[in-house]
């Protein structure tokens, strides 16, 4: 297998549940609809959790994941500024992780 395959190959994998995520809880926050945005919050645990085994992320990605849960308390108690701000550290460190592995 050539050196350049299994980048694409992990990316094409975990990404478009990453990229759902992402799309249900903003749709969430959009529509002030709790259920989707919890859905797109749990949708990304699984990510977090993997990060939370790295080296360079680590504990940041429990921070991130409670942030990113609670967003949708956020739009609950309609505060969708909030909702917004606490969702998009999860979309920064889902682009911090894409440029590392893009640029393997």
């Amino acid at each position: 297998m050539p050196a350049n395959d299994f980048p694409l190959v992990a990316v094409m994998l975990g990404w478009p549940a990453i990229l759902t995520s992402i799309a249900l809880v903003f749709v969430g926050i959009a529509r002030r609809r709790v259920r989707v945005a919890v859905v797109g919050g749990v949708l990304g645990l699984p990510f977090l959790l993997y990060l939370f085994a790295s080296p360079r992320v680590g504990r940041l990605s429990l921070v991130v994941g409670a942030l990113y849960l609670g967003s949708s308390l956020a739009v609950a108690q309609s505060r969708r500024g909030l909702a917004v701000a606490m969702a998009t550290p999860f979309a920064a460190l889902a682009g911090f992780v894409a440029w590392i592995v893009l640029n393997q």
